[in-house]
């Protein structure tokens, strides 16, 4: 048969309806035999067009059918595809391009043809190629009619390729499909890489597969189920590339790669690298090297299909393990906001315990308790020391805690040794009053512990002196200056947490547990720091609040002591003014007695003699009245009054005088002021006295006589009322405001001067203000001014 018709012959191979497999090894059977070549073999290019692989192979080893596979610009098949145009070498293995693949069990001495294979819309297929091992043959012309014979079948080649890759891609689709629900199907992450890596390995078919995910600043390796990447170390900076980049890289070769050096110690073969990367930013780098083939033992580069699935696996696995980091992230945030809300619900009873403790005993004893109660902190034993401000020590003031495990057992076993509700009733109601004194609490009082200088133990110092909390966790963090601390607790494991307020470490709380062995934990010690914080104000607050306490009894003592000094000091102005003023009257009443004595009077002078001795006597009398007044301090008895009664009453009692003098009375009292906390008889004293000494102002006048009494709201001082009491007695001339009201000041021939200052210091009492307008030519005014409520707290008020 001419060649004519063998080419006719392979053409009709092409038109039936094969797989691609068949129809390649009919193809290169064929083309074989007809041109009675040692070798005839058919490679295809990828979609990607990156790799041509072996499909179909007469007089090679079988095993290379699907195992050989040529990277971009490899070999003289690449030059085929790349030039488009059919090549014959005499020699092949003399041809710089060509690529010996030993396992293939091909001949370098062998003559090579190749003729590209395209379709009729121009596309690269494939190389069609034949060896002849005994230089047999012209390969020039051998070139040309595999040329022929590729036109015949490029059609039917490319359509059973194009059904095949369909078929592929279900199938890869498929399997991607299961894989992505199983990944999706989880939020453990190890599970994920597991799942992905099983993936790679079997469905891609790559020898070992390995992840890298960013941790702080840095990508890190994470071993996956499987056959991991050997020397992962070597692929280092291949990774942080695919980091930076974004984008795959594809080392179909790694011995012939020049960026990466070494890279023959992880791989094989060939290897892949798969940036994952989420919202513009990776997270890490999916691996996979070797391209596992029939051959064993035998790798070779990924197919553009293979890298794409791997590059859509990547993404997958990366939206997986975004999702399992934020639902790791919720559950994290959730059980902290439990334990947060837990805490602060805690820390809020505890508050209120603490706050309303009324002593320091008490306050304590309240502390220790939060600290060691089941539904509080919950530690075994606890110990409260405070800064002793006379010696400098440390000093423990109270201990809680059982004496033994057996007494823990039994404490902890009772209904109410650790209550779950109404934590701050529990605790303020939790009275120790009778209980003995342990032995825990007996040696926690009797410890005085150094804080600065000779003997100052490392941990105490750093406590108090740094402010710092320090969690010992075993008898490598205590030293020979901490000995003393560690007999008082007898443990390794302890904490010791500053108490703070104002900047001023007040004491220091230690906590143990001793019996439970319980960890004390990070978390623990932030809890210990943040109720430590309310319990060292509660403490100073008691502690100023017990000072003043002090200082507010000492000040009503001295207060007292004051009050009588200035009594004394007052009685012997008093004594001195008086012993002035009854001289006068002594020296009448001695003058016309001693008349009456020595002469013989008519009764008329005997009597006239008489009333002035008995009108000297009053006016003795009287002064002695208003002096002791003024020097004894005043009783006062407190009721809510109203000013305006008190007011009426006083010019209803004295009317009669009023009208004697001619005077005319205008009351003006406000019905809008509200009742005044005073003592209502005292009250009406400062009215009369003021009105008996406007009376007598206005007795030596000759104009109008008037008196005027108003009350009203003070505007400018909310709470308050005043009474004005206005005369026409033509003012004081001459004089200061303050000397109206100094004892046994008068202006008048008669009276003791002792009224107004009784007026004052009436007012006083009351809180007030007792003022004096003055008008000289026209009159005075007189303001009272009160307060309706007493100041509380005040002796008066009592």
């Amino acid at each position: 048969m001419t060649e004519e018709d063998n080419i006719l012959l392979i053409g009709q191979i092409s038109r039936k309806r094969l797989d691609l497999a068949t129809m390649l090894d009919q193809v290169t059977r064929k083309t074989r035999d007809d041109m009675c070549a040692d070798v005839c073999a058919l490679m295809m290019m990828d979609e990607q067009g990156q790799v041509l692989s072996l499909k179909s192979a007469q007089g090679l080893t079988q095993t290379a059918v699907n195992a050989i596979r040529l990277p971009k610009d490899r070999g003289v098949c690449w030059r085929v595809a790349r030039e488009r145009r059919p090549v014959a070498l005499p020699v092949a293995g003399d041809d710089p391009d060509f690529y010996f693949v030993p396992e293939a069990g091909e001949d370098r001495a062998a003559s090579l043809a190749a003729a590209p294979i395209i379709d009729e819309d121009g596309d690269f297929v494939g190389v069609l190629y034949i060896q002849r091992h005994h230089g047999e043959g012209n390969a020039e012309e051998d070139a040309l009619t595999l040329e022929k014979v590729a036109g015949k079948v490029s059609g039917a080649i490319r359509a059973a390729r194009d059904f095949e890759r369909q078929v592929e891609k279900a199938e890869a689709l498929s399997e991607l499909n299961n894989t992505a629900r199983l990944i999706n199907a989880t939020n453990n992450p190890d599970l994920i890489l597991s799942y992905t890596g099983d993936c790679v390995r079997n469905l891609i078919g790559a020898r070992a597969c390995s992840i890298w995910l960013v941790e702080g600043d840095r990508p890190v390796v994470k071993t996956l189920s499987g056959q991991g990447i050997d020397a992962p170390g070597i692929i280092y900076l291949a990774v942080e590339k695919a980091l930076k980049t974004r984008e795959v890289i594809n080392i179909p070769d790694v011995y012939a790669h020049e960026e990466f050096k070494g890279l023959s110690a992880s791989a094989r073969a060939s290897m892949t690298l798969a940036p994952m990367v989420f919202e513009n930013k990776s997270i890490g780098v999916a691996v996979m090297a070797d391209r596992k083939t029939p051959k064993d033992g035998y790798y070779t580069a990924f197919t553009g299909e293979e890298i794409k699935a791997f590059k859509d696996l990547a993404q997958t696995t990366t939206q997986a393990l975004i999702r399992a980091r934020t639902h790791r992230m919720l559950e994290e945030t959730l059980v902290e906001n439990r334990n947060n809300v837990r805490e602060l619900s805690i820390l809020f009873q505890l508050s209120m315990a603490m706050q309303r403790a009324i002593s320091l005993d008490d306050l304590l004893r309240v502390i220790l308790s939060c600290v060691t109660v089941g539904a509080g902190l919950g530690f075994n034993r606890a110990i409260l020391f405070l800064v002793n401000e006379r010696t400098g020590l440390l000093q423990g003031m109270i201990g809680m805690g059982p004496d033994s495990a057996e007494d823990a057992g039994r404490i902890w076993s009772k209904p109410d040794s650790r209550p779950n509700e109404e934590l701050v009733s529990w605790l303020l109601e939790r009275k120790p009053d009778g209980a003995p004194i342990s032995s825990f609490d007996e040696k926690a009082r009797s410890v005085r512990l150094p804080v600065t200088g000779h003997g100052a133990g490392d941990i105490v110092r750093s406590v108090v002196m740094d402010k710092k909390a320090i969690l010992v966790k075993g008898m490598g963090d205590i030293n020979d200056s901490d000995r003393e601390l560690y007999k008082v607790v007898g443990c390794d494991h302890f904490a010791l947490i500053p108490l703070i307020a104002k900047d001023n470490v007040q004491g220091a709380i230690l906590v143990d547990n001793k019996y439970d062995q319980k960890t004390i934990s990070e978390s623990d010690m932030k809890l210990l720091v943040r109720f430590a914080a309310p319990a060292a104000w509660a403490i100073e607050n008691i502690r100023l609040m017990e000072r003043l306490s002090t200082m507010s009894k000492e000040l009503i003592r001295l207060e007292t002591q004051m009050a009588r000094v200035e009594r004394m000091s007052t009685l012997g102005e008093v004594a001195a003014e008086m012993a002035h003023e009854i001289k006068t009257p002594l020296v009448s009443i001695g003058g016309f007695a001693r008349r009456l004595q020595n002469h013989d009077l008519d009764r008329e002078e005997s009597t006239r003699y008489v009333k002035i001795i008995i009108g000297e006597v009053e006016r003795l009398e009287k002064m002695l009245r208003n002096s002791l007044d003024i020097s004894k301090g005043v009783s006062m008895h407190i009721e809510s009054a109203d000013l305006n009664g008190i007011v009426e009453e006083a010019i209803n009692f004295y009317w009669r005088i009023l009208n004697e003098n001619h005077v005319e009375t205008v009351l003006d009292l406000s019905r809008d002021i509200d009742n005044v906390s005073m003592d209502p008889a005292w009250i009406r004293q400062v009215v009369i006295n003021i009105l008996l000494n406007a009376i007598e102002a206005m007795s030596g006048t000759d104009g109008k006589r008037k008196l005027t009494l108003t009350t009203e709201p003070t505007t400018n001082r909310p709470g308050w009322v005043s009474l004005k009491i206005s005369d026409t007695g033509g003012g004081i001339r001459d004089m200061s405001q303050d000397e109206i009201f100094e004892p046994f000041f008068t202006t008048k021939t008669h009276g003791t001067g002792i009224g107004l200052t009784l007026a004052k210091k009436i007012v006083r009492m009351h809180h007030g203000d007792l003022e004096i307008d003055n008008k000289p030519g026209v009159g005075v005014t007189f303001v009272i001014s009160l307060p309706c409520h007493m100041i509380p707290g005040s002796p008066e008020a009592q």
